[in-house]
């Protein structure tokens, strides 16, 4: 008796329906929030690294950053609101320049993009 309730307890708390695959992000973002002649405008610099692993268990080396030049990024708004897209540059940077007033009272920047055929979501509170 004890195990068939056990199993119906244990059974019953999995359901495929509840679960959902939780990828990592395949670039890792660092964001500097420039200042502007204008309080108008928010200027934001990001910059966009890959980041390589194969030296993770060898102290000396570690994990290496190394920038994504030439990736298209998407900024949007409120989960659905495309703002603007941007590509980065040479240096896996991409500055976003908008209007205060054109981003509707958001206060969080959504940086997305794919790299290596894995999609990725970046937040970023202003």
């Amino acid at each position: 008796m004890i195990c068939l309730c056990s199993y119906l307890l244990l059974s019953s708390c999995v359901e495929d329906e509840l679960a959902f695959d939780v990828i990592e992000s395949p670039v890792l973002a660092t964001f500097d929030q420039m200042s502007t002649s204008s309080d108008a405008n928010l200027m934001v610099e990001a910059t966009f690294y890959e980041l390589d692993k194969s030296g993770i268990l060898d102290h000396t080396i570690g994990i290496d950053s190394i920038e994504l030049a030439g990736m298209e990024i998407t900024v949007f708004i409120n989960e659905d609101t495309e703002i603007t897209s941007l590509t980065t540059d040479g240096q896996g940077t991409a500055v976003f320049d908008y209007s205060k007033e054109d981003l509707m009272g958001a206060s969080r920047l959504e940086w997305v993009g794919t790299h290596n055929g894995t999609p990725f979501r970046i937040y970023y509170n202003f």
